[in-house]
């Protein structure tokens, strides 16, 4: 398998939780420098996506990165990731043919966990107890699907994903309000953090 890219996307304005979701501290870093330090681990090439009041500061603490500017990230995730696509579109001279999603706010996944992910040849995602999860995986004609699709068009009417059911009780793990920063940090003090 060679690299695998990723979209890491840390576009949302973060209106619920009153600060931005990728700077959230976790015990003394960003939290978008710990999802990096897990990606790093993967044989992955990274793009960030984000908005113009984090471009500076995700430049910085993702060195390693690809920094993509989404200009207009209310009209939804899907125009984070074509953003992301045209990024590597434009260095690679074509689209990806698998593509791992991984929302900043969405931090419930070891690295064994995306192994298993990235070594599928469809569009996959995790399941725990019935209920779907991240990081997706997208393969194939999906990429094209959603690089082509309407910005506001939900990914989850644009690519259908076969289910990859795991035992990870942290997959749902959800970083949307300040009631969500206590099971932040009570996840950030497992092995797979």
């Amino acid at each position: 398998m060679g690299v695998i890219d990723v979209i890491l996307l840390a576009a949302g304005r973060s209106s619920r939780l009153g600060q931005p979701k990728a700077l959230v501290d976790v015990d003394g870093r960003p939290l978008i420098q710990r999802l990096m330090n897990r990606l790093n681990q993967l044989h992955t090439e990274v793009t960030v996506v984000t908005n113009t009041d984090l471009l500076a500061d995700i430049m910085l603490l993702c060195p390693s990165a690809h920094v993509v500017l989404n200009p207009d990230p209310e009209k939804g995730r899907t125009g984070s990731v074509q953003c992301g696509l045209a990024s590597i579109l434009e260095r690679n001279g074509r689209l990806p043919k698998k593509v791992l999603l991984v929302p900043v706010d969405r931090p419930g996944w070891s690295v064994k966990l995306v192994s298993s992910i990235l070594e599928s040849e469809t569009s996959i995602c995790p399941v725990w107890n019935n209920r779907g999860g991240h990081p997706l995986l997208m393969v194939g004609d999906d990429v094209t699907t959603v690089y082509l699709a309407e910005g506001d068009a939900p990914l989850s009417s644009l690519v259908q994903r076969t289910p990859l059911p795991v035992d990870f009780p942290w997959l749902h793990l959800n970083i949307d309000t300040e009631d969500n920063l206590d099971d932040l940090i009570r996840a950030s003090k497992e092995d797979w953090f």
